[in-house]
Order: structure tokens, then sequence, then C-alpha cells
């Protein structure tokens, strides 16, 4: 996959953690979302999004991490992420790597919807002419943001596990069929998968974007799928 590399840091277990220039239409995408509220409000959004997807593909180096496979870098893009690695690895290894990222993302949406609640204050009851009124309840800027947050990590959870490749629910597919059929058989389902998901793509990113109130800039590729399906050969 070629890259335009803007900048690189240094992560955990001194992984290259490298960000794209594709980034720069995420948060263009993200000022037109958010233009409604503010320049402030779209530069926060967009800091969220870039932040889960970097927890998120840091799950997936963890659990390379854990299994002894070293990590070549972490890219971070306009359409999302991915961790790369370098070395044979077993359907298990595989799969486990793939649900590492998914698993991050509905681990922060869990903790955080179940801070949001203490963050909302009970109003203060107010004394008018000898009557105790209460205000309506209203949602501070923080609760707020971390509402926002937690949605955010639970579209990107439930968006990866969709089964196509090369997102973490195409590979945990793909490596599981490889346990039951053969290899050719096994491709040409996972392409099969990934043709109708291609198809379905567009009003399936209208309905995310519908139910979440944001989209990321990553299209499946349809001919990759359509060859994968035809020869059985692997996704490249």
């Amino acid at each position: 996959m070629g890259n335009a590399i803007v900048f690189t840091l240094r992560g955990p277990w001194r992984i290259p953690i490298q960000f794209d220039i594709s980034l720069l239409l995420l948060a263009v995408l993200f000022a037109m979302l958010f233009m409604d509220r503010g320049i402030a409000a779209a530069a926060m959004g967009f800091s969220m999004i870039v932040v889960a997807i970097l927890l998120h593909e840091l799950g997936h180096a963890a659990a390379c991490v854990a299994q002894g496979i070293p990590v070549t870098r972490i890219v971070l893009f306009g359409g999302g992420g991915f961790c790369e690695y370098h070395a044979r690895v077993s359907p298990r290894q595989t799969e486990f790597i793939a649900v590492a990222g998914p698993l991050v993302n509905l681990a922060l949406w869990a903790i955080i919807t179940l801070i949001v609640p203490l963050t909302i204050a009970e109003p203060t009851p107010v004394n008018i002419n000898g009557t105790l009124i209460t205000p309506p309840q209203g949602t501070s800027e923080l609760t707020r943001n971390l509402g926002f947050f937690a949605q955010l990590n639970l579209f990107l959870a439930l968006f990866n596990l969709l089964p196509i490749l090369p997102l973490d629910g195409g590979r945990l597919l793909h490596s599981w069929l490889h346990r039951y059929v053969r290899a050719v058989t096994a491709n040409k389902i996972t392409g099969a998968v990934g043709v109708i998901f291609s198809i379905l793509w567009i009003p399936l990113m209208f309905a995310a974007y519908f139910a979440f109130g944001f989209i990321l800039l990553f299209f499946p590729s349809f001919m990759q799928s359509w060859r994968m399906m035809r020869s059985g050969q692997g996704f490249y």
C-alpha cells in the first residue's frame, strides 16, 4: 500500500507510528460535518477519531507483541489505519491479532458509557417568589464529548468487524474458513462476501452516518474481492 507519510513518532514498544497526508482530507470532512458547531468542535471530533483509531491499532500491536510477532509500523490515514507486521502466523494468531483492535474499542465504549452518567450534574432548585423551581437538566461539554467518544468507539468496533477484507472482520472470516475448507475455497467464499459488501457499501455508509453521525474515508476494493472470488487467489 503506497502512503504519503508526513509525520512519524515512536510509540509503545518502540513501534513507529506514521501519519498519512490523507488525514487532512478526514480533517476537512469533519470540518464540514461540524460546520454548524464551529472549528473547535470540529477539531475536537477529528482529534477523538484519530485517538480512537490509534488505540485500535495499538490493540493489534499489543496482540502481536504478546505472541512474539515483531511489528514493523502503525500507519494512520484518512480511511482508518493498519498495523504492519512481516511474519508467518497461524490462523489462531491471526484471529487474536484481528480481534484485539475491535475489543479495545468495545472496552472503551463500555467504560465511557458507564462514566458519562457520572458527569451529569443534578440541577439546583431555584427559589422564585417562595417556590422552588428545578430547571431542566442540561448536558455539559464534557458529557457531550465523552458521549461522542463512546459512540465513535462503538462505530469503529462494528465497522471493523464487517466481514470484508482488509477489515478485521474479513481477516477473521478468512482465517476461520481456512480451518474447515481448502485454501482456494476459503479465498473464493471470502471474495464473494467481499463482492456483496462492496456493492452494499454506499448504502451501509449512509446508514452508519445517520446512526452515528460520522463516516471514514474507506472504500473496499470491489475488483480485488471479485478476482479473489473468481480465481481463489489470496487478497493482495
